[in-house]
C-alpha cells in the first residue's frame, strides 16, 4: 500500500466493515467466509494493521487531509476493527485465545457470539508465556473473560501501568469500559513508585501523542464522574510526599499542572503543600511554592506559615527554587514591614548558593529590606565564600568594604597576570614499570583473580591477566582441577549475548581443563553487525588454540602492561619461544599482538632495542612486519597471506599517518589499514513537527578514506569500521566490551574515542539511562592516553553532559589531562568553541562543569581560564544568548586569580553583541581604560528604590 495513501482503498467488504469501525460487520463476514476465503483476505487485513496509526495521525504535507477529523470513538472502533478481523482470519490462532488478540471492549461479546471452549494450557502459563514478560497485558484480559478472579498482589499492581500505551487507541479508557471495576484499583497506582520501565512517567516517555496518556486518562475519568477531583489532588500530593526519583516524581508534578487546582481547592490541602517545601525534588518544590503564592495572595495562610515553608528552600542549591523563594518572601515584607529584620537574616544564608547572579540578588534583597545586628553577623559569615564580583557589594552591606578590597585587589603596580600553568610533568611512557601486568604463577592465585573477574568483567586487564595463566598454565594438572569447580559453576550461569567476555573465559577455563566439549560455534555476533563480540571470540579461539596445544607458551597477544600494550621487546621474546618450539600460532593471534605493540614514536628506546633483538629470529612473516612494525627496513612482500599482518605493523609504525610502503604494496584497504583514518564531525538538527515531536539533535562522525568490507584477519579495519558504523541509537550495551574494545589497538584509539563522542553527545540530555557510557571516559583518565581531537571531542561532550555523575568523571578527566601535561588548552578550548556553536549543548551545563573543574586541583583555575580565553576567540560576533554562565566564569576566575585577559581575547569580546547578563559580564571584563579602579569589575551597581525580590533577573 503506497506511504502517500491517506485513506486505504475498500477493496473488500471486509476491508470496508473494519475502515467504518462495524465490528458486528466484521464478525458477519468472516463467519459467512470458507477457510480459503479467510486466508485470502488475512494479507490485506495485515496492511490495515500497519496502515492504522497513518490513518489516524494528521499528515503535515496535507492540512485538509481528513484524518485529522477523525474523533477518538472511531479511532477505538477502528483499531478494534482490525484486531478482531486478523484473529478471526488467522487459522493459527485456536478459538480458545480470543481474549489475548482482541479488542478488550469486544471480549464480552466475542465470548457471548461463539462461546470458546477453555484452553487446554494452564491460564497461568497462557497469562505468563513463554517469557513472563506477556503477564501485564493478558491479566486484564483474563478478568474481563472471567477467567480469573482479580488478583490482590504487588505483580498485579504494577501490571496496570499497561506498558506500552501507543499498543492500543486508548488502553486506559478501553480497559475502564470493558472493566468498571478497574476504576478504584488505578488510583492506587498514585501509592506506587513504580519499577524503572513501569511506572506513569516511564510508560509515558514514548507516547508523544497527548491523548494516549495516563494524565489525560485521568482527566477524561474525572469529567464522567469516576473520579472527583479532590480524589486526584489528594492523590497526587501523597505521591509527592514520597520523594520518589526526580524522573518518576516529576510526572506528578505535571500531573498538578494539568489539574490545574483552584485556590479553594488547594486550600485544604495547605498543610500538605506547606510541607511539601522540604521536599529534595526540585520540580516538587517549585510546585509547593507556586502553590503557597497563590495561597498567601488570597489569604488562606499567614506569613509565618509561609517564612517557616521557605526557610529550606532559600538555601537550596537549585537556582530557581531560591530566586522564588526571595520572591514569596518579599510580599511578605511588602504585606508586613515589620518582619522585615528576622526576614533578612533568613534570607542570607541564601548567600550559600554559588551562582553569582543569585548571590546579587539576595544582596540586593538585603540592602532593600534592612539589616539588623543578627543579619548582619549571618550576612558576614559568608564574606569570603561569594563570588569575587559580589564581594564588594557584600562587605558595604556588612562594614568591611575595606577589608575585602585589601584582600581581593592586586598590589599597587602588580596589576594582574596572564595565565601560567605549572610546568608539565614528563609524559608517562605505558612501559612505565609502574604499569607492567605482572603473570600469575600459581593456581591458587588464578582461581581467585578469576572469580574476581567472572562478577567484574570490565577490568580488561585481569581479564587479560587470568586469560594469560590459563594457556600459559594448560593443560591444568588433575591434582588441581578440584579448585575450579565453584568456577565452572558460575561460568555454566553466563550467556554469550549478555556476558561475552565471561562466557569467553569461561570457554578458555574449559579448553584449560582438559574439556573436550568447550564450544566456541555460540560465539556468533549479536543481530550479524560487527560489533566487540566478534573480536572477543577471534581473540578468545586463538588463545583456545593455544591453550588446546598445552605448550606451556605465554600468548603473542597477552599484554605486557595495563590498558592493552605490549613491550616490543617481549614480543620478540615470545616469538623466539615460539620458534623454539616449534609452535604453529593463529594467525589472529599474531595480528592482535602486533596491534598491541607500543609505537617508536612513544617508546624510541624500547623499539631499538627490540629490532635489534628481533634481527636473531628466523625470518617469518610475523618477523617482517614486526621489524617493520618498529621502523626497520623491510621489503614489503605482496602475498595475501602477509598482507593482515602488515598491515596491522603500519599502524604502530605510522600512528595517525600514512604508511608509504604498505599503501604502495596493497593501496586503499580502508580507513586505519595502509591509510589512516582521518576524522571530523558535524552537528545535524531534525525539523520542528506539529504533532510535538521533539527537535532531535544528532552529532555525526565523518571519515576519509571511506568504509569498505573489511578482509579477514584485517582487524584494524574491522575495529574503526565497528566503532565509526553506528548510528544514532546503536551503542555498546555493556561498560566491559567498551574497555575491551579500547584494549585492542591502544595506540590509535580515534576511531573508539569517535564512537565514545557519538554516544555521548546523542545522550547528552540523557534521553536514555546508558551508564555503560562512562568507559569511553574511564580511558581519559588514564595517564598513557593522548588527547587526541577525538579524545578533546569525547571530554568536550561529557563536560556538557546533563547526567551528574558523567559530568563528575569528565571534570576528572579535564584535570588528570591537565596535570598530566597531555592536554593542549589551546586545541581544547577550540573544540569547546566548536561544539558550543552548535545547539547540542547547554551554556549553563558547561559552565557547571567548568567551574568544578577550577576546584580540582590548584593548576585548573589557570587552565580553564585559558580555555574559556580559546573559546571567546572563536566566537563569532553574535554569539549564543547562554554565554553568560561562561563569561561570568571567567570574570571570576579573573579576579580570584588575578589575571589578565590575552589582547586577542579582549578584542574578541569587545567584539561581540550581547545583551543582558551577557553584556554586562563583558563590561566588567573589558574596562574603559582610565575607569577607577575595580569600576568594571564589580558588575552592575547595586539596585534602585524598587523591591528587588519582586523581579526575576
Amino acid at each position: 500500500m503506497p506511504e502517500t495513501d491517506s485513506q486505504p482503498a475498500c477493496d473488500s467488504p471486509l476491508e470496508a466493515c473494519i475502515l467504518a469501525g462495524d465490528i458486528t460487520g466484521v464478525m458477519d463476514l468472516v463467519d459467512a467466509m470458507s477457510p480459503a476465503e479467510r486466508a485470502a483476505s488475512l494479507p490485506a487485513v495485515e496492511r490495515l494493521v500497519h496502515a492504522r496509526w497513518r490513518m489516524l495521525r494528521p499528515q503535515q504535507l496535507d492540512p485538509a487531509n481528513p484524518t485529522q477529523a477523525l474523533d477518538k470513538h472511531k479511532a477505538n472502533r477502528l483499531f478494534r476493527a482490525v484486531d478482531l478481523a486478523r484473529f478471526l482470519c488467522t487459522s493459527g490462532h485456536p478459538a480458545a485465545d480470543y481474549w489475548m488478540h482482541i479488542g478488550v471492549q469486544d471480549i464480552a461479546a466475542f465470548r457471548q457470539r461463539y462461546q470458546p471452549a477453555l484452553s487446554s494450557q494452564p491460564i497461568e502459563k497462557q497469562l505468563r508465556g513463554e517469557h513472563n514478560w506477556h503477564y501485564r497485558r493478558h491479566v486484564h484480559r483474563a478478568i474481563v473473560a472471567g477467567l480469573i478472579e482479580r488478583p490482590q498482589t504487588d505483580e498485579y499492581l504494577q501490571a496496570l501501568f499497561f506498558g506500552d500505551l501507543r499498543a492500543e487507541s486508548n488502553i486506559v479508557l478501553n480497559h475502564v469500559d470493558a472493566d468498571p471495576g478497574l476504576a478504584p484499583h488505578l488510583l492506587q497506582l498514585f501509592d506506587h513508585e513504580g519499577t524503572s520501565d513501569g511506572s506513569f512517567a516511564a510508560v509515558e516517555k514514548y507516547c508523544h501523542d497527548p491523548a494516549l496518556t495516563w494524565t489525560q486518562a485521568f482527566l477524561t475519568l474525572c469529567e464522567r464522574g469516576v473520579y472527583t477531583r479532590t480524589q486526584l489532588l489528594d492523590k497526587t500530593l501523597g505521591a509527592l510526599a514520597c520523594d520518589w526519583p526526580q524522573f518518576k516524581s516529576g510526572w506528578f508534578s505535571r500531573f498538578h499542572e494539568r489539574l490545574a487546582p483552584t485556590v479553594d481547592e488547594m486550600a485544604a490541602f495547605a498543610p500538605r503543600y506547606l510541607a511539601l517545601c522540604h521536599s529534595r525534588i526540585a520540580p516538587t518544590v517549585g510546585l509547593a511554592m507556586d502553590a503557597l503564592a497563590r495561597l498567601y495572595k488570597a489569604g488562606r495562610i499567614d506569613d509565618t506559615q509561609v517564612c517557616e515553608a521557605v526557610q529550606p528552600v532559600v538555601t537550596s542549591a537549585v537556582k530557581d527554587r531560591v530566586l522564588s523563594g526571595l520572591e514569596l518572601l518579599g510580599q511578605v515584607v511588602r504585606d508586613t514591614p515589620a518582619r522585615a529584620a528576622g526576614i533578612s537574616a533568613m534570607a542570607a544564608h541564601a548567600l550559600a548558593h554559588t551562582a553569582p547572579d543569585v548571590q546579587k540578588k539576595v544582596i540586593a534583597c538585603l540592602q532593600s529590606w534592612g539589616l539588623d545586628a543578627a543579619g548582619q553577623e549571618v550576612a558576614r559569615g559568608y564574606l569570603p565564600f561569594v563570588s569575587a564580583v559580589n564581594q564588594a557589594a557584600l562587605g558595604k552591606l556588612v562594614g568591611v568594604a575595606q577589608a575585602v578590597a585589601a584582600a581581593s585587589t592586586p598590589p599597587a603596580g602588580a596589576g594582574a597576570s596572564a595565565p601560567v600553568l605549572p610546568p608539565a610533568p614528563a609524559r608517562l611512557s605505558p612501559l612505565d614499570a609502574s604499569r607492567a601486568l605482572q603473570p600469575l604463577a600459581q593456581v591458587a592465585d588464578l582461581v581467585e583473580r578469576m572469580a574476581y573477574v567472572l562478577e567484574n568483567p570490565a577490568d580488561v586487564d585481569e581479564w587479560e591477566r587470568v586469560a594469560e595463566a590459563l594457556v600459559r598454565l594448560a593443560p591444568i594438572p588433575a591434582a588441581d582441577r578440584a579448585a575450579f569447580l565453584a568456577l565452572k559453576k558460575r561460568g555454566s550461569r553466563l550467556h554469550w549475548d549478555s556476558k561475552p567476555l565471561g562466557f569467553a573465559l569461561a570457554q578458555l577455563m574449559a579448553c584449560a581443563l582438559g574439556d573436550e566439549t568447550a564450544a566456541m560455534a555460540s560465539m556468533d555476533s549479536p543481530a550479524g553487525k560487527v560489533s566487540t563480540h566478534d573480536f572477543i571470540a577471534q581473540r578468545t579461539l586463538g588463545l583456545m588454540s593455544q591453550a588446546a596445544a598445552g605448550l606451556g607458551l605465554t600468548p603473542l597477544s597477552a599484554p605486557t602492561h595495563r590498558g592493552g600494550f605490549i613491550d616490543p621487546r617481549q614480543l620478540v621474546a615470545r616469538i623466539a619461544a615460539c620458534q623454539e618450539a616449534n609452535a604453529a600460532l593463529p594467525l589472529s593471534e599474531q595480528v592482535f599482538a602486533l596491534m598491541r605493540l607500543v609505537p617508536a614514536s612513544v617508546d624510541a628506546d624500547a623499539a631499538r632495542d627490540a629490532l635489534q633483538l628481533a634481527r636473531s629470529l628466523k625470518d617469518q612473516p610475523v618477523v617482517q612486519a614486526l621489524r617493520h612494525a618498529l621502523g626497520g627496513t623491510v621489503a614489503v612482500p605482496h602475498d595475501d597471506a602477509a598482507q593482515a599482518l602488515f598491515v596491522a605493523a603500519a599502524r604502530i609504525r605510522s600512528p595517525r599517518m600514512d604508511d608509504a610502503l604498505t599503501l604502495a604494496a596493497f593501496g586503499g584497504l580502508g580507513p586505519d589499514g595502509s591509510a589512516a583514518a582521518q576524522l571530523d564531525w558535524h552537528v545535524s538538527s531534525s525539523e520542528p513537527s506539529e504533532a510535538g515531536y521533539a527537535v532531535f539533535h544528532t552529532l555525526h562522525v565523518t571519515c576519509r578514506p571511506e568504509l569498505r568490507p573489511v578482509a579477514p584477519h584485517h582487524y584494524g579495519i574491522a575495529l574503526c569500521a565497528k566503532h565509526l558504523m553506528g548510528e544514532r541509537w546503536q551503542t555498546e550495551t555493556d561498560a566491559s566490551t567498551i574497555g575491551f574494545a579500547a584494549s585492542l589497538q591502544p595506540s590509535n584509539l580515534e576511531p573508539f574515542f569517535a564512537e565514545g563522542a557519538r554516544t555521548l553527545g546523542n545522550n547528552v540530555d540523557w534521553w536514555e539511562a546508558q551508564w555503560q557510557n562512562r568507559a569511553y571516559l574511564d580511558v581519559l583518565l588514564q595517564p598513557t592516553t593522548p588527547m587526541t581531537p577525538m579524545a578533546c571531542l569525547l571530554l568536550a561532550v561529557g563536560l556538557a553532559g546533563k547526567e551528574p555523575g558523567q559530568g563528575a568523571l569528565a571534570v576528572d578527566a579535564l584535570a588528570r589531562s591537565v596535570q598530566d601535561g597531555r592536554l593542549d588548552l589551546t586545541a581544547m578550548g577550540q573544540t569547546l568553541a566548536r561544539l558550543w556553536a552548535t545547539p547540542l549543548v547547554k551554556g549553563p551545563r558547561l559552565a557547571k562543569s567548568l567551574a568544578a573543574a577550577t576546584q580540582a586541583h590548584a593548576a585548573m583555575p589557570a587552565a580553564v581560564f585559558a580555555l574559556l580565553c580559546a573559546m571567546a576567540e572563536v566566537q563569532s560576533g553574535a554569539p549564543r544568548k547562554d554565554l553568560s554562565p561562561l563569561l561570568e566564569l571567567l570574570l571570576e576566575l579573573k579576579l580570584t586569580q588575578g589575571l589578565d585577559l590575552p589582547g586577542s581575547t579582549r578584542t574578541a569580546l569587545q567584539a561581540m553583541r550581547l545583551s543582558g547578563k551577557g553584556k554586562l559580564a563583558v563590561k566588567a571584563l573589558t574596562p574603559v581604560q582610565g575607569a577607577a579602579p575595580g569600576a568594571g569589575e564589580a558588575g552592575p551597581s547595586a539596585p534602585t528604590g524598587e523591591d528587588p525580590a519582586l523581579v526575576k533577573p
